[in-house]
This record gives structure tokens, C-alpha cells and sequence, in this order.
């Protein structure tokens, strides 16, 4: 089978949707043939099929234009053309599965590098002492038992006026927050700090 381009004339159908004939050749005949619209055309020579196909399409064109056939019944050419998108789909979504397998595989495969190389990089950064739970249990108030111990007394009185300050400040932001038993009051209705309900 060999596609056929028309050199001499093309009909408006075929023109528009730039359709290629098929040349089928067997027993000494040869059979000019449009899938697309199931048109075809036989004879002993390639010219005289290729004359009967044309004279086929433009019947049919006609009969379609005489009739209003296009209105009745759409051409088969978007179903056949369907079937070329839906392969295309199909390939592209083949290649980005393959890719995602492909980038998924590396991934599991280079998991224990990865995070062997974020433990590495964590212990740089974060000291050994920091992570370790006597450090904070034992260590650390030690350390700033002694710090706080070095301080002069006008120091401490300045640091407990600032740390008094900022508590004063910073609670009444999360007061309401702060879940808060109820009180009852005389005429049993609930308070809560000042809020009567």
C-alpha cells in the first residue's frame, strides 16, 4: 500500500482535511482507496482507478451537498483521528511513567546515602551534648545554676525586675488561652475571671 498524493485535483473534502488516498496493487489491478471516508476507486491501470475514485468522491460530495448529508451524519475522519490522539496520549503517558519509575527507583536506591548524609550534616551543625537527655536534665541547670551564681546583686535585682516585667506583659496575652475553672457565684451562674454567662 502506498499513499497517494493527487497532483491534478484535489475535491474540497479532501482538500480541507488534506486526506491521502491508498494505492493498493494485486492481480494486476490497482484499487485507490480514502479511508477516511471509505471511498474507493478500481481499475487495470493506476489512472483509470485514480479517474473512478475521483469521479466517487466528487458523487458522494455531491450527494452531500444535494441531500444535506452533511448535516445528517458527521465524517468518520474524527473518530479515525481519535484513535491517533488517544495513541499519542498513550505514549506520553508510557514515557512520564517510565520517567516517574525511573526517579522513584533512584530515590529508594539512594535512601540510605541521603540520610546518612543528613545524620553527618545534623551532627556537624547541633553539637552531641545537645541531643543528649543527661545534658538537659543534669547539664544545663547546672551551668546556669553556676552562671546565675556569678552574678552581682544589683544584676540579680535587674534581672528579676526584667523577667517580672515581662511576665506582667506576656500573660494577659495568653490568659484567654488558658483553660480556667469556673466559679460559681450567688445566682448560680458561671464566671470566668470577670466573664459572666
Amino acid at each position: 500500500m502506498i499513499p497517494l498524493e493527487s497532483s491534478k485535483h484535489k475535491s474540497s473534502a479532501t482538500e480541507s482535511e488534506e486526506f491521502h488516498p491508498i494505492i493498493i496493487h494485486k492481480n494486476n489491478s490497482f484499487c485507490v482507496y480514502l479511508p477516511e471516508w471509505r471511498v474507493s476507486g478500481v481499475g487495470s491501470t493506476l489512472e483509470e482507478a485514480y479517474l473512478k475514485y475521483e469521479h466517487n468522491v466528487s458523487e458522494i460530495e455531491a450527494n452531500a451537498v444535494e441531500f444535506g448529508l452533511y448535516a445528517l451524519t458527521p465524517e468518520p475522519y474524527p473518530t479515525l483521528k481519535k484513535t491517533a490522539i488517544l495513541q499519542k496520549t498513550g505514549l506520553y503517558l508510557a514515557k512520564v511513567s517510565a520517567s516517574v519509575f525511573v526517579v522513584v527507583l533512584m530515590l529508594v536506591l539512594l535512601l540510605p546515602n541521603i540520610s546518612a548524609s543528613i545524620r553527618h550534616n545534623l551532627r556537624t551543625l547541633v553539637p552531641a551534648e545537645l541531643t543528649s537527655p543527661k545534658y538537659w536534665a543534669i547539664q544545663f541547670p547546672t551551668k546556669m545554676n553556676e552562671r546565675l551564681g556569678r552574678l552581682k546583686p544589683e544584676e540579680e535585682n535587674q534581672m528579676r525586675e526584667e523577667w517580672s516585667r515581662l511576665l506582667g506583659r506576656t500573660v494577659p496575652i495568653f490568659d484567654p488561652l488558658i483553660c480556667q475553672p469556673q466559679k460559681k457565684t450567688k445566682n448560680n451562674t458561671s464566671e470566668i475571671q470577670g466573664v459572666k454567662r
